[in-house]
């Protein structure tokens, strides 16, 4: 969707991840079969990773993946030597990737195998619309149930199939007790453009919603806060919801 990607890139995203690296990376390491597992996954993608590319969407996930790692390392392992530990070099990954980047064969191996891991594993999290880190807790959770090693699992050991398993059920419970909700600017009402994401994510309100047991609730705080536009509530029909007026009780 380049049109959102325009509007809604970071500055940041767009200097450490330019098009023409993500473009490159695509064709010179990701399998043509992957790739056809992102063009089916980039409408179900976690809303607030919608407006990058793939590569600033994976950065984004190994980001995350260290961030959770350093926590689970601390819980179960040594607290003081988490605050010390960096599963993951982003920089050097990228570095060792890019066009006339590093030379050291030993180097590049293990960097692509350090991208594919977690390119493979941001794009299950993508196919189940969760945000990174809780994907990424949910699968450290499970894999280390059955886990005999002294070291933590890497990012390629954090997407088989009974891990798949278990985070999709666990993230249907999840959705029924906790709130997630984007944070992206290009969310809030004064920013609708009637995009297709935007389109996406006033449904997934609506969905969060009715999981409530207050439903009128959550709706009424959802336009408060410049989340779902009033509009909107007023000529939705469906029969799941409750009637306006009652929604208009939670309206100031």
């Amino acid at each position: 969707m380049p049109h959102i990607i325009t509007a809604y890139t970071t500055e940041l995203e767009a200097e450490r991840c330019p098009t023409f690296e993500n473009d490159y990376i695509i064709s010179n390491y990701i399998k043509d079969e992957w790739q056809g597992f992102d063009r089916m996954g980039w409408e179900k993608k976690w809303f607030d990773y919608r407006h990058m590319t793939l590569l600033q969407a994976t950065v984004a996930y190994m980001e995350a993946y260290a961030i959770v790692y350093k926590r689970i390392y601390a819980r179960v392992y040594d607290r003081e030597r988490a605050e010390h530990i960096n599963p993951l070099h982003v920089d050097n990954i990228l570095a060792a990737l890019r066009p006339g980047g590093q030379a050291d064969p030993k180097k590049v191996t293990k960097a692509k195998k350090q991208l594919i891991g977690c390119w493979r594993g941001r794009q299950i999290a993508d196919m189940l619309t969760m945000p990174y880190d809780v994907y990424i807790d949910l699968a450290f959770t499970y894999r280390m149930n059955h886990w005999q090693q002294n070291n933590m699992p890497q990012p390629q050991q954090l997407y088989g199939d009974y891990v798949v398993e278990k985070i999709a059920e666990r993230w249907e419970e999840l959705q029924a007790s906790r709130l997630f909700l984007a944070e992206h600017s290009c969310y809030l009402v004064q920013n609708y453009q009637d995009l297709p994401q935007q389109n996406h994510y006033h449904e997934w309100l609506f969905k969060q919603a009715k999981l409530r047991s207050n439903p009128a609730e959550f709706i009424g705080r959802f336009v408060e806060e410049n989340m779902l536009p009033l509009d909107k509530v007023k000529s939705r029909k469906d029969p799941d919801l409750p009637p306006l007026e009652l929604i208009e009780r939670y309206l100031q």
